[in-house]
């Protein structure tokens, strides 16, 4: 299933969301236009645990879903065409207690290797 619309007016339903679907496995937030504010998506996540998703793919700016997936074994970050640094994200992955990871999918993007616009 794929669900379009805009992060700013909709992090707190599509949070609300999530934690209604014990069945969900795999998460994939798509890279857009509009990215999740990630400030405002570790407010809103902060009482969220989906301990069901065992898969994540995500822009850079949704890392703090990571810390509420604590049995998630496959996480790939998507860069898209943007310049990123994994800082944030990498931080996200030590504050899992346990980490049930088994496979990490981290681009390396750097000024010399970036993607052309």
């Amino acid at each position: 299933m794929t669900v379009r619309f805009l992060w700013h007016e909709a992090v707190p339903t599509f949070v609300e969301c999530l934690g209604s679907l014990p069945n969900l496995h795999t998460l994939e937030i798509g890279f857009g236009e509009n990215n999740p504010d990630t400030l405002r998506l570790k407010n809103v996540l902060q009482r969220l645990q989906l301990p069901q998703i065992k898969t994540l793919i995500l822009p850079p700016a949704a890392h703090p879903l990571i810390e509420h997936c604590p049995n998630v074994e496959d996480v790939n970050w998507v860069v898209g065409d943007r310049t990123a640094t994994s800082d944030d994200f990498l931080r996200s992955l030590v504050l899992i207690p346990d980490s049930k990871i088994k496979r990490l999918a981290i681009p390396l993007v750097s000024p010399a290797n970036r993607p052309c616009k």
